[in-house]
């Protein structure tokens, strides 16, 4: 995952852009996600989701390669996500043994408007920020990306749940099909712009963020998948919070470089200067 995020970064930070290691990026990423299916399903969340948090580490070792310029204190920042995410997983809700249900039909129309209306205003501020940039528009990005890799998540349990259904037919495994070939290029298409507007280091801590708040507000809501210790998720969503708050500090010195290399804030594949460069 780390190495497909890099590839889509320095691919679109080149001069000229590098679209067929793009490419090869955004398809290595997408290779990665039936792996982490398959691990999911043999091992406990518990005993994968440390090693999910390396990716963090190895992207603070790779910044300068883009350039990206960040703080001491963004390394504590990003501690703080990983100890906030790790008690978060320890004190979440147990996997179920049984397999997966098809949640009521009502329930996920609701739902599917939701996330329609979600995605469409996070979606205008996203357009309307193009040509902006800054802490806003990545912070924006991070939000959409985790609202729509949790509906894609969603979208995959549905097809599960269609197929070990026991009144399946292949119209309603056809139908099941479509919201994750409707969602998953939309959510491709955001996490890869953001990949190339913004320093990792800064997006793949709050990506995860948000995907994980956004997993976990879908659990209750289509699953009853309640927290099994609500104090200490508490105390990591408090830590997950305040550790990608600290985070959006290095957003000047980051966006300044651009400055340095010649970028210009009229360029919005860039990395967009800050209003604060006049200072």
């Amino acid at each position: 995952v780390t190495v497909a995020e890099n590839l889509q970064r320095y691919a679109q930070r080149h001069d000229p852009p590098l679209h067929a290691l793009n490419i090869m990026g955004v398809l290595l990423g997408l290779c990665t996600s039936p792996l982490d299916m398959v691990a999911y399903s043999v091992a406990p969340q518990s005993v994968l989701a440390p090693f999910g948090m390396l990716s963090l580490i190895l992207n603070f070792c790779v910044a300068h390669v883009h350039g990206d310029v960040f703080r001491q204190s963004d390394v504590f920042a990003t501690l703080l996500v990983i100890a906030g995410s790790l008690t978060c997983v320890q004190s979440g809700a147990h996997g179920s043994d049984g397999p997966v249900l098809m949640p009521p039909a009502q329930t996920l129309l609701a739902y599917s408007v939701c996330i329609g209306i979600i995605a469409a205003i996070l979606g205008s501020i996203l357009a309307a920020l193009r040509k902006v940039g800054g802490r806003a528009d990545a912070f924006t990005n991070c939000l959409l990306g985790g609202v729509l890799g949790s509906s894609t998540l969603v979208a995959g349990k549905l097809i599960f749940a269609s197929l070990v259904s026991e009144e399946r037919t292949f119209f309603s495994v056809a139908l099941a099909i479509i919201p994750l070939l409707t969602v998953a290029p939309v959510h491709i298409f955001v996490i890869n712009r953001g990949y190339g507007r913004h320093p990792l280091v800064f997006m793949s801590p709050t990506l995860a963020t948000c995907t994980m708040f956004c997993n976990v507000a879908t659990g209750c809501l289509l699953y009853h998948e309640i927290p099994s210790q609500p104090v200490y998720f508490a105390i990591g969503v408090i830590a997950l919070g305040y550790g990608v708050f600290s985070l959006r500090t290095f957003g000047h010195d980051s966006e300044r470089r651009g400055n340095d290399n010649g970028d210009h804030c009229g360029n919005p594949e860039a990395q967009l200067c800050n209003n604060n460069d006049a200072e």
